[in-house]
């Protein structure tokens, strides 16, 4: 009897000190804070709180997720805690260390930014995630020394890094503007052997050739701009928040809903954004989004009272612009409305000229039997196709469709200028200088067409 007593004495002791050790355990692991949820969609908050149960009793993974969830939104401080936590609890998460060094550095405190960043040296193994791989770190970390106005240090960290093009742009950059011309420009002609079209190269060889007084070259290098493209991502923040911020509560419904679209299963549509527009306060901006969707679906539905019904609440909001006035128009198109249709369309055009909407409106004078306002919109939409040929190099059908322009409205004085532009290329400067005269006589003001004609009137006179 007293060996049982002594038996069960001891299992209380044990299961005493079990549950005392679960509860030091418990009371000494933080817990999560959560922001306000006022002005936050309900299907957030819900997600948010969700995580940060998962992150009480979980490992380091739960609290990146939740710091993830949180840097997703904006939430940069309430991310910066988790991503505290989970870097104490798995010293050897370079996701989580990089993670917590980019909130730091959204946060203005640049130092201690960086010396986080650097800490990522020591971690071994690649990865392709922004912040968390070399190229991308050692990149946070020159931007930071240029925020700080530190520009010798910016220099040194770009110069280790100079393979990956967007650190040589900002060395390159750094460069010219210290006056070491001659030393930038290696580095942004081998830069424009792997990406002729970039944009930001392009600019920065122009500037760099200007600074040398060689403006015949820099002419060439400013009119290759007109063609370039943004080919040089320089800002990584997107691409590192973005797969966050569509996880999680009203975004990752939107995103759902972009992913049927391919299904061209408009009532199913319909239906899911109905469900989805109930869960949203109209405060929250993707109420009005959710809106602007529902005005696509019921188009493709050919219902445009429900049309007129999306408009009116925009409306009511202070939404207003190209894109809902061509909604707008279409459902007056759709009833057959036209003398309410074309106004819109005309206004539209004003903020947004499109083909499309030019076609519209030349097929519906000519109906009028209206051959001016006919020929006027039939000449911006061969000035649009010329402008897209422009700017994708393709000279030779940019000719074709600036003279079609020039043509049907021999009034316009963009369209003289683009006829003017392409000639030059061409090298048909006798035709170019042409084509800058009647730009100028029409638009005295035109700045552009200043500039280009004394440039060439020089190079024909020297």
């Amino acid at each position: 009897m007293i060996q049982l007593i002594r038996l069960l004495l001891i299992l209380l002791l044990v299961e005493l000190g079990y549950s005392g050790y679960l509860i030091a355990d418990r009371l000494a692991r933080p817990l999560p804070v959560l922001p306000d949820a006022e002005n936050l969609d309900p299907l957030l908050m819900s997600d948010f709180q969700e995580l940060a149960k998962q992150a009480e009793t979980g490992s380091s993974k739960e609290w990146l997720r939740l710091g993830q969830a949180f840097l997703g939104q904006g939430f940069y401080s309430y991310a910066e805690n988790c991503f505290q936590q989970a870097r104490q609890m798995d010293p050897s998460d370079a996701l989580a260390q990089a993670s917590y060094a980019f909130c730091l550095d959204r946060t203005g405190r640049m130092e201690a930014s960086t010396r986080e960043y650097e800490k990522l040296e020591a971690f071994s193994g690649e990865t392709d995630e922004p912040f968390a791989n070399r190229r991308h770190y050692l990149y946070a970390i020159g931007r930071n020394y240029l925020r700080e106005e530190n520009a010798e240090k910016a220099e040194e960290v770009f110069r280790q890094n100079k393979a990956f093009p967007p650190a040589a742009y900002q060395l390159a950059k750094l460069l010219v503007r210290s006056g070491r011309v001659d030393e930038a420009l290696p580095i942004i002609d081998w830069n424009l052997e792997k990406t002729p079209n970039s944009l930001v190269f392009n600019q920065l060889q122009a500037q760099a050739l200007e600074s040398l007084g060689r403006m015949e070259e820099a002419k060439q290098a400013r009119d290759h701009v007109e063609h370039a493209l943004s080919m040089i991502e320089l800002h990584f923040n997107t691409a590192f928040l973005r797969p966050y911020s569509i996880r999680h509560g009203i975004q990752k419904e939107v995103e759902d809903y972009n992913q049927m679209l391919g299904r061209n299963d408009m009532d199913h549509l319909a239906q899911k954004l109905d469900a989805l527009l109930e869960k949203l306060n109209a405060r929250l901006p993707q109420y009005q989004a959710t809106l602007i969707s529902m005005l696509e679906v019921q188009y493709q539905r050919k219902n445009p009272e429900q049309m007129l019904q999306l408009i009116q609440k925009l409306k009511k909001y202070g939404i207003v612009n190209a894109e809902t006035i061509q909604f707008e128009a279409g459902a007056y198109i759709l009833k057959e409305d036209l003398d309410k249709a074309v106004p819109l369309l005309e206004r539209m055009l004003e903020m947004t000229p499109t083909i499309e909407v030019h076609q519209t409106l030349s097929n519906y004078y000519e109906q009028q039997n209206n051959l001016e306002k006919r020929d006027y919109h039939q000449a911006k939409m061969a000035l649009l196709y010329a402008m897209i040929n422009f700017r994708n190099n393709q000279l030779q059908r940019a000719e074709e469709a600036i003279e079609k322009s020039a043509e049907l409205n021999s009034q316009d004085p963009q369209t003289w200028f683009y006829v003017a532009e392409i000639k030059r290329l061409l090298g048909n400067q006798s035709a170019a200088i042409e084509a800058y005269q009647k730009c100028l006589k029409l638009n005295p003001n035109h700045g552009r067409a200043i500039r280009e004609l004394k440039l060439l009137e020089k190079s024909s006179n020297p």
